[in-house]
């Protein structure tokens, strides 16, 4: 066998690896991005992601449970919605009894850490197939 026969068929071997590892890399992004689609739709399913469930109404002692003290709640709120008021909770209040309860910074990383956890075990499963 030639140098330049011997050189093709490897060129050759190398360009059907090629297409190999492409097609399983096509696999997996297709696979994630359903994964992915299923959990935005669960995410839709629940209705708006940072809503009250039922009817309870925001008031001062939701808030403070959930935010603990005015200032960080009030920080929350105008970072998230860029509400300004005068101090105190009876200003406050009446301005978000109708928003979404904004995330938590502790809210958005569990979020997150639950997306990541989800994600890597689809690409292990891909991997492994």
């Amino acid at each position: 066998m030639s140098r330049f026969s011997r050189i093709i068929d490897e060129l050759e071997e190398l360009d059907k690896q090629s297409l190999k590892n492409t097609a399983r890399v096509f696999a997996i992004t297709a696979g994630l991005y359903e994964r992915l689609r299923t959990i935005v739709e669960a995410q839709k399913d629940l209705g708006e992601p940072y809503a009250l469930s039922g009817n309870k109404k925001i008031d001062q002692k939701l808030l403070q449970a959930r935010y603990g003290t005015y200032d960080k709640c009030y920080q929350i709120y105008k970072q998230t919605y860029g509400i300004t008021c005068q101090r105190g909770w009876k200003n406050l209040v009446p301005l978000v009894e109708k928003l979404p309860l904004p995330q938590t910074m502790e809210e958005r990383v569990e979020q997150l850490e639950n997306t990541v956890k989800v994600l890597s075990e689809a690409i292990l499963e891909m991997t492994t197939q």
